[in-house]
């Protein structure tokens, strides 16, 4: 982009985000973080490497309970201070990786008039990754068990105590708290997931807006009209109850204008890459709104226009019109199911009934169908599982499998389970397993829900394998 343009376009107070095209972030993107969780191991040689440019001053905040180093970043020299810091929660790491999307944009030499544009105005510190244990163990926790972000008052984590204490000696004017929430929170009563939420948490319990306050409200609604056109309907809001021990809400109170990003799910998006773009772009676009000072001409209305998230609205995946039978009785209902990507790794029925106020990753309806209890295989000996012989015990009403798995050679991409927890029973329950057979009106098996995943017996075909 020519530089006058780009100075233009910084005066005017439009974002970057607005300036360009989607291919031109996604071509700064950082290689090797499009995948499901991300640790020390992954951002330290790139810290290393940072550490060799002018730009960049890097040192070492401190060291974790087990010992891990904590870093902190530091660019630009102007008078305005922001901090910004990721995955005080280990298992939330979206945010992490866009905060590298961002360096690896700010010191590519063709950004070099729009670095000097904000590095005169602004000094940047960035904590990427405050929870180096926890994200070892991909645990929301430390090593210690403890909620780094509940213990903004109590200060009995080192990694919290880190955080304050930079706080405290740096004074920064604005605060950009980054995390991840969990798949299932919905944008309002649109039937979608919230891909990113926001909020200027409050900095007391009677929720009062301050000038510091509305600054943070401000920079939320000065990107709020571009987030609806890249990510219709799926924009919500946290609520804003006080929260004393949070740092959020701590840092509001110290007078330090905070926004909370939580970056959330997206259909056909396991790794929360539409999430991360769009936290990079907005790191983006509010450096050139702090800068200039673009964003004070912002309406709250734009702020308190976006819907609050609703917990729990939606589900991995959704059966409308299953008939069953209960004790002599027929029915028609819906079954929400949920995935467990750790732990066990079994997807489990969820809800049962009227679903029709939920949104899913992935929704079908099976008017017509059946529900019926799948059998167990005994594994008694070797057994040759390939697609074609899987497809036959589907058929015969074999779900799944009993007894040694050794006796099991796998030749099928189909899920297969053995032994499983929480098997089916002969009406569907919550929190039982979520694989089942379906058949039509002549009793035949025509799909199979296995393990969450819906199979076409017909073709063998997967109609949600998990990545998509």
């Amino acid at each position: 982009m020519n530089k006058w343009l780009l100075i233009l376009l910084w005066v005017a107070g439009m974002t970057m985000a607005q300036a360009t095209t989607l291919e031109h972030y996604q071509s700064y993107l950082q290689p090797g973080f499009d995948k499901p969780r991300l640790q020390l191991a992954d951002i330290e040689p790139l810290i290393k490497q940072y550490a060799s440019d002018p730009a960049v001053t890097v040192t070492e905040l401190g060291r974790s309970v087990e010992n891990r180093p904590i870093y902190l970043l530091k660019l630009g020299q102007g008078k305005k201070r922001v901090l910004a810091w990721s995955q005080m929660h280990g298992d939330e790491h979206t945010a992490t990786a866009a905060l590298f999307d961002l360096l690896r944009y700010t010191l590519a030499p063709e950004q070099q008039a729009w670095r000097e544009q904000w590095f005169s105005e602004i000094t940047l510190y960035l904590v990427p990754m405050l929870n180096p244990d926890g994200a070892a163990r991909n645990s929301r926790v430390n090593a210690q068990g403890i909620d780094i972000n509940r213990d903004a008052l109590a200060l009995q984590s080192p990694e919290g105590r880190l955080l304050m204490q930079l706080a405290r000696q740096i004074q920064p004017d604005y605060g950009f708290n980054l995390h991840d929430q969990n798949r299932f929170h919905a944008a309002g009563e649109a039937p979608n997931p919230a891909t990113i939420s926001l909020l200027a948490p409050a900095y007391n319990a009677a929720r009062d807006i301050n000038d510091s306050r509305r600054r943070a409200m401000q920079l939320i609604a000065h990107i709020k009209p571009w987030l609806d056109t890249q990510i219709p309907d799926h924009l919500g809001r946290y609520n804003d109850t006080w929260s004393p021990r949070s740092f959020g809400d701590t840092f509001a109170g110290m007078g330090i204008s905070t926004v909370l990003v939580e970056a959330g799910g997206h259909r056909a998006d396991d790794n929360r890459q539409v999430a991360r773009r769009l936290n990079f772009q907005l790191y983006v676009a509010w450096l050139n709104a702090i800068a200039s000072g673009s964003y004070r001409a912002a309406p709250l209305s734009d702020y308190e226009a976006i819907p609050f998230n609703r917990s729990g609205g939606l589900k991995d995946l959704i059966l409308k019109n299953l008939q069953v039978r209960v004790a002599d009785t027929d029915a028609v209902l819906d079954i929400g199911v949920n995935f467990h990507t750790e732990g066990d790794s079994y997807a489990r029925i969820h809800e049962l009934g009227d679903l029709s106020g939920y949104g899913a990753y992935h929704l079908f309806d099976v008017t017509g169908l059946r529900y019926q209890q799948g059998r167990a295989y005994p594994l008694s000996e070797p057994l040759l599982l390939d697609d074609q012989r899987y497809q036959q015990l589907l058929r015969q009403g074999y779900t799944h499998f009993s007894g040694d798995a050794k006796l099991l050679q796998r030749q099928t991409r189909l899920p297969v389970l053995v032994n499983p927890l929480r098997p089916t029973q002969s009406s569907p329950q919550l929190r039982q397993g979520a694989t089942f057979l379906l058949l039509n009106s002549q009793g035949e098996v025509v799909q199979v829900l296995l393990n969450g995943q819906l199979l076409h017996l017909a073709n063998l075909e997967l109609k949600n394998p998990l990545g998509t």
